[in-house]
């Protein structure tokens, strides 16, 4: 019988606990809520609708330039525009999942 009254006990405390760690985020959410930071201005992607052109290839040597004074000697390998990576990406993300997937048991 004490131990059921301990039980008891303890759950009651973790709910009394929970209850107050759920209050205390609650009003931390409501007050970053009113104070709000100034959102930056996002960038037009190539999925917007406007046209995008090329780097011309004194800008990208120029960029390829500041990366490598900037990080040392690391090679830029490969630059293309981002939507034509995509495939790769996806085919990536599904073999990362599927690495998860639980076995099915063939049906009896």
């Amino acid at each position: 019988m004490e131990s059921l009254f301990l039980a008891f006990q303890v759950y009651g405390l973790a709910i009394v606990v929970s209850m107050a760690v759920a209050l205390m985020i609650k009003g931390i959410v409501s007050v970053l809520a009113r104070v709000k930071a100034p959102r930056q201005e996002i960038p037009e992607s190539p999925a917007s609708g406007r046209e995008v052109t090329s780097i011309p290839e004194a800008h990208l040597a120029a960029i390829a330039a500041a990366a490598y004074t900037a990080t040392g000697a690391h090679h830029i390998l490969h630059v293309e525009d981002r939507s034509r990576g995509m495939a790769w990406t996806f085919e990536g993300r599904v073999a990362h999942h599927a690495s998860h997937a639980v076995p099915r048991r063939p049906a009896r």
